[in-house]
């Protein structure tokens, strides 16, 4: 396989991992629920739970909430080529600045999966202290607890080390450190993720606005691909 053939899959694999993660989002998170309809998370166990956590994932069936987490966490290994892409518009791969923030993608890649799958768990979980009698919500709030920490501690790494990583890209896209035009550090995951919170801001309450805030860094990802694979095409016919 030529090197040119090599990118041109990579920008496949980098879509298709978008829209993978789009819709994994949407499926385990994208839900517009009522917080007055589940006073037993907001006023009986407020105190003792994440309530916002629980009213999240509370109105999905097990089936949808599961293919949420599958369809996402198995397909994480398509975002490999992806931030391997991104390596490649570095002008000097060797140097420090590139491999340490290809590396930093990596590893973020390989965080994703849990922090995601997490959400499947604990939101089971609240659900079975929705539709249990009283008498088993001590034990399930006090797992309930454990499990939040760790989808907290997973996902939390994850978005941490992911947004470290675009935005050193970006960084280095500024300093002119890639072959790419300044411009497109602008378009970078984590510049499109922060375009994305005024328009959530003027959004009503809805479900449109639940799958935007569920999907909001994959949809950055998604529109980040699509705009440099544009650019990339467009330079290739220049040259």
């Amino acid at each position: 396989m030529n090197y040119s053939t090599k990118i041109k899959w990579s920008f496949v694999s980098a879509l298709l991992a978008s829209l993978l993660w789009v819709i994994g989002d949407i499926l385990i998170v994208g839900f517009y629920v009522d917080p007055e309809k589940y006073p037993l998370f907001t006023t009986t166990y407020a105190n003792e739970l994440d309530s916002t956590l629980a009213l999240l994932m509370i109105e999905g069936s097990t089936q949808r909430l599961m293919w949420g987490a599958l369809i996402a966490s198995m397909s994480a290994f398509l975002f490999l080529p992806a931030v391997w892409l991104a390596y490649q518009f570095f002008k000097d791969k060797s140097k420090p600045h590139a491999w340490m923030t290809y590396f930093i993608l990596v590893i973020s890649v390989v965080l994703m999966p849990l922090g995601h799958a997490d959400f499947f768990y604990s939101g089971e979980l609240f659900k079975a202290i929705y539709h249990t009698d009283a008498i088993a919500h001590p034990y399930l709030i006090e797992m309930a607890s454990s499990f939040t920490t760790v989808l907290y501690i997973a996902w939390g790494t994850a978005i941490a080390v992911l947004l470290l990583g675009w935005l050193l890209f970006s960084i280095f896209v500024f300093a002119g450190k890639t072959v790419l035009p300044k411009w497109v550090g602008f378009i970078s995951p984590v510049f499109m993720t922060l375009y994305q919170q005024p328009i959530k801001m003027m959004l009503p309450d809805s479900l449109l606005k639940s799958w935007i805030s569920a999907a909001g860094f994959n949809i950055a990802y998604l529109i980040f691909f699509v705009l440099l694979f544009v650019f990339f095409r467009r330079t290739k016919l220049e040259e």
